[in-house]
């Protein structure tokens, strides 16, 4: 039997939502008498979901104003970096040291998928990159599912998601580009893309059908230094006015 959700987890359901996919920006005021109007609930079980979100650190409390979304910042998304390398790192160590064949089954069907699916504009197509990013995820989830770690698979969850929110932000960024400056877009894009190659994703899964979990995660934490090395390659390309300088730029951490 399915347990109906109440108002408050529907609520929460759909904050966390707006939140991850930048319908509520980061660094936006949430307050809570426009909120309440917005989603038509009253102030206290809008108050336990922010409360709530701020345990998942998606909104961060503002003393007797209320709360915001969580800004984005480059130390934060390097930091998330760092620890997916190390929690998901470990993950798939544990699950090609513990191969059966329901494993080895999920990573051969999702690989076979994402290697089906060609890498897309990430400034022309909305449905193709959506269908590339839910395939991507099958099949780093199906690599790290024979970990035997509910608080490891939570955390890398939550590592999955705030770094979604750095991925659409990033890829918001190169689409405005495509207005005030074609050429630079369809450079920046091919960069973002680099980092979406099958190769990597290739040597993972190798690794993991041989059941060798040192090669595996040395193929995993190259896979995540290419994605760190297109930030960066990004970061000297994007024009220093761009909300993607201010925000994700070298110069972002030291603001004049």
């Amino acid at each position: 039997m399915t347990l109906r959700q109440s108002k408050s987890d529907i609520l929460f359901d759909r904050l966390r939502r707006d939140i991850l996919s930048l319908d509520l920006p980061p660094g936006m005021a949430l307050r809570l008498p426009a909120l309440s109007e917005h989603y038509g609930i009253g102030l206290t079980p809008l108050r336990e979901c922010l409360n709530r979100l701020a345990a998942e650190q998606l909104v961060v409390p503002e003393h007797n104003k209320g709360f915001c979304v969580t800004p984005l910042t480059r130390a934060d998304l390097l930091d998330l970096e760092r620890s997916r390398d190390a929690i998901e790192g470990a993950m798939l160590a544990h699950s090609v040291s513990h191969a059966d064949d329901a494993w080895e089954a999920g990573v051969i069907g999702a690989y076979h998928h994402l290697s089906q699916t060609p890498v897309p504009s990430v400034i022309h197509n909305d449905e193709a990159l959506a269908q590339w990013t839910r395939r991507h995820l099958a099949f780093h989830q199906a690599l790290v599912a024979g970990a035997r770690s509910d608080w490891m698979a939570r955390f890398a969850g939550q590592l999955q998601d705030q770094l979604g929110r750095y991925h659409r932000f990033i890829q918001a960024g190169l689409r405005d580009l495509t207005q005030s400056a074609p050429p630079l877009a369809a450079k920046a894009a091919e960069v973002f893309s680099a980092g979406m190659a099958l190769e990597p994703h290739r040597a993972l899964y190798q690794a993991a059908l041989d059941h060798d979990p040192a090669a595996a995660l040395a193929a995993f934490r190259h896979h995540t230094g290419l994605s760190i090395a297109a930030f960066e390659e990004l970061s000297t390309l994007m024009p220093a006015h761009s909300p993607f300088a201010r925000t994700l730029g070298p110069q972002s951490e030291h603001p004049a």
